[in-house]
Parts: C-alpha cells; sequence; structure tokens
C-alpha cells in the first residue's frame, strides 16, 4: 500500500481539527511532554511527493534539505516525465526526462533517479509541496555554511564505504545531508561509469554565457567541491530538493505609534515578522507586564484582533494562512520554518525551529480572561494567531494557528471569542 501524499495528509489534519476534534483552547489544551533533543543533523520530519516517495527533511543551518535524492516521475501538478532509456532518444530530446542508472531499477531505491536540466528548471516543480530544487545560490549559502568549497564534500558525504568506493576521504556527514554516488549520463546517453565514485546535483540556476545548467559536483576522492559549476543541461544528473523560504526583508512603521516591524515576503504574501504591538481596547501585555509587548507583542480577543491592523493590513483569514503554511510545506512540516530559532523566546528544545522562511514565530502564550490562579499562560510553550474566519460548527469560536516548542506542526484550532491571542498581519494585495 503507498503511503499518503502530503497533500492528502493535511487535507486529512484540517478536516479532522476544522471539524472534530480542534475545539480545545489554550487552557485546556495539554503542555507538551519534553522528549530527548535531536541533533541538528536528525530528521525533523517527513513529506511526499507527488508519487507518494518519502523523504526526510533535515535542517542545515536556515534551510531545510530532504535528506535523499529525488525519485518522482511526475511534476507536482501531476504532469509525467517522459522517461528515455535509449542513447540517441535521450541524447537529442529537447523536453524534460528522466532515467535509471544503467537503466537498472535496482539504482532507484538508494540514489533515485537521473533527470536532465530541462526537469531541473521546470517550473512545474519536481518536488514536493513546499519545496523546489534549489537555485545556484541557494547551493552557494549551504557549501558556505559548512565552511566552503575545500571542506564541505566531506560534511555532506556519507560516511563510509557502503556506497562510496575507497576512499571516500574526508567523508563525515556531519551536516547530515548523506550525499549519495548516484553517478551521471552524459550528454550523449551514455552513463558514465561513475556510480559510487561521483554525486552531481542539479540547481534550477542557468549559466549566464553558456544557457547550461548549473550543479555541484562531490567525489571519492575527497579535495574542493565543485560548485558554480556549468553543465551540459543534457546530462542526467541527481537532484536534491529544499524548502521554500521567504525573501525581500523589509520594515513597516505604524503610523499610529511608530513601532517599526519587520516584513517578509512568503511567496505571494507579505507578512510582518513580528507580532502586532498596538494598544487597543481588548489588547493586553503578558502578565499586564509592557516589557512583555515590547518582545512578544500584545494579545488579542478576536473581535479586537480583527480591526488591530494598520492601514494596508489585515488580520488573514484561514485561507490566507492555508496559502503560507502549504507554501512551507504543509501543516506537517512548517512550523519548524516559522519558529524562531533557539530558546530566548522558546522553552528548549524548540524542536526542529530554524526560521528559513523569516517569519519568526514567537512563543507569547496566550490570556484567559477569569481563570486562576493567574490570566496568562504558556510563555514561551506556545505562539497561537487569531484567523479571521469563524468556527464552522461553533459560530461563538474562532479559528487560530498553534505552534509549540516540541513540534514542527502547525495546528488549526478553534476558541471562544474572549481569549487572548497574537495576532499577525498581512499586506492587503
Amino acid at each position: 500500500m503507498k503511503e499518503i501524499s502530503t497533500f492528502a495528509l493535511n487535507l486529512l489534519m484540517a478536516f479532522i481539527c476544522l471539524g472534530i476534534i480542534c475545539t480545545a483552547g489554550c487552557n485546556k489544551k495539554n503542555e507538551p511532554t519534553p522528549e530527548q533533543p535531536f541533533l541538528r543533523n536528525d530528521p525533523i520530519g517527513t513529506v511526499y511527493d507527488y508519487d507518494f516517495n518519502r523523504y526526510n527533511l533535515i535542517i542545515i543551518g536556515n534551510q531545510g534539505w530532504l535528506r535523499e535524492n529525488v525519485k518522482a516521475i511526475h511534476y507536482s501538478n501531476g504532469d509525467s516525465i517522459p522517461y528515455i532509456s535509449g542513447n540517441v532518444e535521450w541524447a537529442n530530446t529537447k523536453q524534460g526526462a528522466w532515467c535509471n542508472y544503467n537503466n537498472e531499477s535496482q539504482n532507484v531505491k538508494e540514489y533515485g533517479h537521473l533527470y536532465n536540466w530541462q526537469v531541473a528548471s521546470d517550473p512545474r516543480n519536481i518536488c514536493p509541496e513546499g519545496f523546489h530544487v534549489p537555485m545556484n545560490d541557494e547551493f552557494n549559502a549551504l557549501i558556505n555554511f559548512l565552511g566552503g568549497y575545500q571542506v564541505a564534500d566531506g560534511k555532506m558525504k556519507e560516511a563510509g564505504t557502503t556506497h562510496w568506493q575507497p576512499p571516500n576521504t574526508g567523508a563525515t556527514n556531519s551536516s547530515g545531508f548523506t550525499a549519495l554516488p548516484g553517478g551521471s549520463r552524459s550528454r550523449y546517453g551514455v552513463f558514465n561509469g561513475d556510480i559510487g565514485t561521483d554525486a552531481y546535483f542539479w540547481s534550477s540556476s542557468s549559466a549566464p554565457t553558456s544557457g547550461d545548467g548549473y550543479g555541484v559536483g562531490i567525489d571519492n576522492q575527497g579535495g574542493d567541491i565543485a560548485n558554480n559549476y556549468e553543465i551540459e543541461s543534457e546530462r542526467g544528473l541527481s537532484i536534491r530538493c529544499i524548502q521554500n523560504s521567504g525573501s525581500n526583508q523589509g520594515l513597516f512603521v505604524d503610523p499610529r505609534n511608530g513601532h517599526v516591524y519587520k516584513t517578509i515576503k512568503i511567496g505571494t504574501q507579505t507578512w510582518m515578522a513580528a507580532n502586532l504591538n498596538i494598544n487597543i481596547n481588548g489588547s493586553w501585555a503578558y502578565n499586564d507586564d509592557m516589557s512583555y509587548a515590547e518582545t512578544y507583542g500584545r494579545l488579542y480577543d478576536f473581535s479586537s484582533a480583527a480591526k488591530a491592523c494598520p492601514e494596508g493590513w489585515h488580520l488573514p483569514d484561514t485561507a490566507e494562512w492555508n496559502k503560507l503554511i502549504n507554501h512551507l510545506g504543509g501543516y506537517w512540516v512548517s512550523g519548524g520554518t516559522m519558529k524562531e530559532a533557539g530558546t530566548s523566546h522558546w522553552n528548549s528544545p524548540n524542536y526542529g525551529a530554524y526560521n528559513g522562511s523569516g517569519f519568526e514565530a514567537l512563543a507569547a502564550g496566550c490570556r484567559i480572561p477569569d481563570s486562576y490562579p493567574t490570566d496568562y499562560y504558556y510563555l514561551k510553550v506556545f505562539a497561537n494567531f487569531w484567523t479571521s474566519s469563524v468556527s464552522k460548527y461553533e459560530p461563538t469560536e474562532g479559528v487560530y494557528l498553534q505552534l509549540d516548542y516540541q513540534s514542527i506542526e502547525v495546528w488549526p484550532l478553534t476558541d471562544d471569542f474572549n481569549q487572548g491571542y497574537s495576532v499577525r498581519c498581512v499586506k492587503n494585495n
């Protein structure tokens, strides 16, 4: 039986949460049970491509990478990618194509398929939802984070000689990237005899002068990693995927009180990269202490949240939140790239947090009016964000999104209108 796809998993979660179980508020949901801390090169989650192939998500710096080579034979929209085994046909095709090394299917389980650059650069995207074929600059950022092209190869290669031929010099796989020597196919369709000795990965970027593709090359001898490497677009190479992220960071000054907010473009949306902090009726500082509001923003009831954003911005509805979360990989895995990294504003271990999207979610807790022994709970445990949407099943409850310190999941929940939660504003189209 095939594994269920990311889309189906997200749909199932949304159905369950919005329709059946997720009516518990901040005051009712139990705090997560602490688990053993993870190493940063351990997988933090799993995703699936269109063909239900499963991949492990790892963190390297502020990037989220999939640890395995791509095995898909469809683009993310369902269009099939032609399989070409013959040398002449491979050499002459002008469209995207895939093959197995030596045309042997037993190589797929470990090494994935080989693809020409037309697949890597196709806007239909071969990667799972929320991921893409990395651009050349994204590979360079990875390599620079690992110490530069002279040492990055060893930190990216799987250690030992299970898949790499000796000597596999310098291989430690300390990054968790787990590069495997899947070999390559030449522009003429001939397999190069390099399985076991060489790993090549396409980028989606085109070389500025030749029009060929950029790629990255690693071999079993050690030495420099080949990056900014122009490769003939007809060749067959492996593909790795990277999680989508934010771009075009900016600043917005709220004219009502002069407060400055960082902003970030994520996909086609522009979000405030900080919680709203405007003092209006129906809003509170955590513990009624203004110093918390300066860091975490204020907490708002549902009606005040709906009118709190400045002109040109608004409180997002569930459809807008879904657009953000799906762009980042879905409800199961987007929390890690949305949460601020570290434990300054989250309890340890702040599992999977690396803020690759730039959203910078903070665990501002919540306000529960008329409760005992206090009205304020879960600082550094939960980040709760009101949407502008009302529950379909409880007309006196609003929908909000929750992230926690022990998970990379995002949970759609509902609660009474008088609860106090954070507000994030999205820019008007």
